[in-house]
């Protein structure tokens, strides 16, 4: 089943223009950007330039609105559905997604919004085919913008190698790579088999057993080398991970 609601094609809306998703709103919502915009994530607004898409379900928050006073245009659909590669879709919720393919995009959201105003004789057949269509063609730019951002994530992921003792937090990383925290939790376990904040305590603890065997510093020193401001959390951080204690590590290599 799908079934529109409503739909726009160039829509648009002056400098002052903000839109906000609480978590009561029921419907899917998809927004084609055709000017810069910007969009909160992870309690911040970003910046995007024009031809990105976005995809939001319902009862997800979110807001974007303008960029810089200037004015802001978009093609959207709302929707309600439960077709199963819309809703166990792996395309990023309330997330910008950089197209490649715009005027294709923008020619099916024109083809959505023109049916869903005529009442056309295969008005609902035609929607259901433009839907399969415009999926396929989000997919295809997901897997561009995919391959961009895995190179992006692994040069992330070689920076936190070179100097695992920086304060490295999920937000800072999804950040620097201008997507979600959860998205970036999702497409790093995907990536490398492991979750992001693991990976960095296990960077770490290898920077810290490297410490302990070849210098004179104490473990509280060496606790503060290594990134962590609590002493006890890196005890308790060095245990779980080696099996043993700093201390007695430090003793089994003596």
């Amino acid at each position: 089943m799908l079934k529109t609601r409503y739909a726009g094609y160039y829509s648009e809306h002056p400098g002052s223009f903000s839109y906000i998703l609480d978590k009561s709103h029921p419907d899917w919502i998809i927004v084609q950007t055709l000017s810069d915009f910007e969009i909160m994530i992870n309690g911040s607004f970003r910046h995007y330039e024009k031809d990105h898409i976005m995809l939001f379900p319902p009862f997800v928050p979110g807001q974007y609105r303008a960029y810089n006073g200037k004015p802001y245009i978009n093609n959207w659909v709302s929707f309600e559905t439960d077709e199963k590669y819309i809703i166990n879709s792996t395309l990023p919720f309330a997330t910008p997604i950089k197209l490649h393919n715009t005027d294709m995009v923008s020619y099916i959201m024109h083809m959505i919004a023109t049916e869903n105003f005529f009442d056309y004789e295969y008005r609902e057949q035609s929607i259901i085919h433009l839907f399969h269509l415009l999926f396929y063609k989000i997919n295809e730019s997901h897997a561009n913008s995919f391959t961009s951002l895995n190179a992006e994530l692994h040069k992330i992921r070689f920076d936190m190698q070179s100097n695992p003792s920086f304060r490295w937090t999920v937000p800072y990383i999804a950040g620097k790579l201008n997507i979600s925290a959860g998205y970036l939790q999702s497409i790093y376990k995907k990536t490398f088999g492991i979750s992001c904040m693991e990976d960095i305590y296990k960077l770490r603890i290898e920077l810290a057993k490297d410490y302990i065997v070849h210098s004179e510093y104490s473990i509280n020193e060496i606790a503060e080398i290594c990134g962590y401001q609590n002493t006890e959390h890196f005890c308790r951080q060095f245990k779980r991970i080696t099996g043993m204690t700093a201390t007695a590590y430090r003793h089994s290599k003596h």
